[in-house]
């Protein structure tokens, strides 16, 4: 996990590969990638969160649901590959409690780096991974198009 002083981009890249291990959890016990519930209770404790910390509820809101998105794009990538090619298909999988509790402390950590950045729009790092590319531009949406 990235220390307490990763970058933004770093931190986004870290909820990535999460996204990979929640992929392979959900696929595992046979549940979907979307959890509508879930989402929207996290846009509700995310707002909270960016109140606390002086960050504007609604720019924490639409970042959180690129990442949402972003991680939505890999774990259906993921399962329509392990559909295709099931002897790619991964054993099992990690317990997805726990990478929910995982995701949680790092959304405090996204939040953080975010009231850090300022108001300038962001550009999405590269990233040599296939699987990563699309959602990374994902990740960053709504900061791109900051400060334009």
């Amino acid at each position: 996990m990235p220390g307490p002083d990763a970058s933004l981009p770093e931190l986004v890249l870290r909820r990535l590969a999460i996204s990979e291990q929640v992929a392979a959890a959900k696929f595992g016990a046979g549940r979907p990638v979307d959890d509508l519930v879930r989402e929207q209770r996290e846009l509700v404790r995310v707002r909270a969160l960016a109140r606390e910390i002086g960050l504007d509820p609604d720019l924490a809101a639409g970042f959180l649901s690129d990442q949402i998105a972003a991680s939505k794009q890999v774990q259906h990538r993921l399962f329509a590959h392990w559909s295709a090619h099931p002897g790619d298909r991964p054993e099992g999988g990690p317990d997805l409690s726990v990478l929910r509790a995982e995701l949680d402390g790092l959304t405090v950590s996204l939040l953080d780096r975010l009231a850090e950045t300022g108001s300038g729009a962001l550009e999405p790092p590269e990233s040599p991974d296939e699987l990563k590319r699309e959602p990374l531009r994902t990740a960053f949406r709504s900061l791109t198009q900051r400060g334009s």
